[in-house]
């Protein structure tokens, strides 16, 4: 591939991930404009909680959306190339050939899950900016056709690019208020991954998550499944996922053996607004001035606390409101504290 073509390439993502589009759109078109410069015959795409890393949603190309078997093998923190482990090294990308020494029966994701499928090549690549990872990305090829060192390196080099855009789209996501008062529900899966109990609450949460009206006899949303897998291997884990409805939800998984049970519930707004802060790009000292705006602090008392003038109190704020789209400290403190009613700028997981 001519390194003209990438350089073209790059520079077209980087005006794609400047636009104002929200995730689903920025990745289809992402996605299309990334197999110009590294072809590939299937993909997937996902949103991850910078947090946790966990999983939190996916758009899949030219292969079946992910289910409990996928689920079960492709997110592995001990096989080759895992996100949690690209998303922390110095190279955000990796070939599994390269890494495994050519030797691919040695990753359990390879014999389970691209063998099976005549998949050989596989490229992942973790989304990471300013530390945080906001999705990762797997291409494959049948085989005998894999990825370069060549395609590696271009893919290192939009990492960054593709987590700043996923992080702005999601900000930009917006749906209406939902006042509705929602009692914590409760769901339990055996061991094949099926829903054995569930709860009334739960089953209201599974809804505005997109599950279909029958969980215990179809698939559950891959955030689930993939915190399902965690938690058979962490023990007690937890993320959040915006829900069709605006709310944040609340998912926290604690396995028995094999069996898992799940709470949800509405995130609290402690959980969220971290996660906001980071989305927003907002720094250490804006950070400071918005909680205490959300505390109720007027421009004097803010100063006053911070030791820096009412003026230097009031640039920071007009950088947070350029930064998060909203104009007052109202609306502001609304937004983060997580009130119904709230200006509906929201975050897709």
């Amino acid at each position: 591939m001519s390194s003209r073509l990438r350089e073209r390439t790059f520079a077209r993502m980087l005006r794609l991930t400047s636009a104002d589009l929200g995730t689903a759109e920025l990745i289809d078109e992402a996605a299309e404009l990334l197999a110009t410069a590294i072809p590939y015959d299937s993909a997937c795409w996902h949103t991850t909680d910078p947090d946790s890393l966990i999983e939190t949603g996916f758009r899949a190309y030219d292969m079946p959306p992910p289910d409990a078997g996928v689920a079960r093998f492709a997110y592995l923190p001990q096989d080759f190339n895992s996100f949690t482990t690209l998303a922390a090294g110095a190279r955000h990308s990796g070939v599994l050939s390269e890494v495994t020494g050519g030797r691919l029966d040695r990753s359990i994701r390879y014999r389970e899950l691209l063998r099976p499928n005549s998949m050989q090549g596989e490229l992942r690549t973790a989304l990471v900016i300013d530390g945080a990872c906001w999705g990762n990305i797997s291409l494959f090829r049948a085989a005998p056709h894999d990825f370069t060192a060549d395609d590696r390196d271009f893919a290192h080099d939009l990492a960054g690019v593709l987590g700043r855009g996923l992080r702005t789209a999601g900000v930009r996501a917006r749906s209406a208020a939902d006042s509705e008062v929602r009692w914590p529900g409760v769901l339990v899966l055996d061991a094949n991954g099926q829903v054995t109990t569930i709860s009334a609450p739960a089953r209201a949460w599974l809804a505005d998550l997109g599950a279909p009206e029958a969980p215990e006899h179809d698939a559950l949303p891959f955030a689930m499944l993939a915190l399902a897998e965690r938690a058979r291997t962490d023990g007690d884990v937890a993320t959040r996922v915006r829900a069709a409805s605006g709310r944040w939800v609340s998912l926290h998984a604690s396995a028995t053996g094999a069996q898992v049970s799940f709470v949800l519930q509405q995130a609290n707004p402690s959980t969220i607004t971290p996660l906001l802060y980071a989305a927003f790009g907002l720094t250490a000292r804006e950070r400071e001035i918005t909680d205490l705006v959300v505390a109720g602090c007027s421009t004097g008392e803010i100063a006053e606390q911070l030791f820096i003038s009412p003026l230097t109190v009031q640039a920071h704020l007009t950088a947070v409101f350029t930064k998060t789209g909203i104009r007052s400290r109202r609306k502001l403190a609304v937004l983060l504290r997580g009130d119904a009613g709230a200006g509906n700028t929201t975050f897709l997981g």
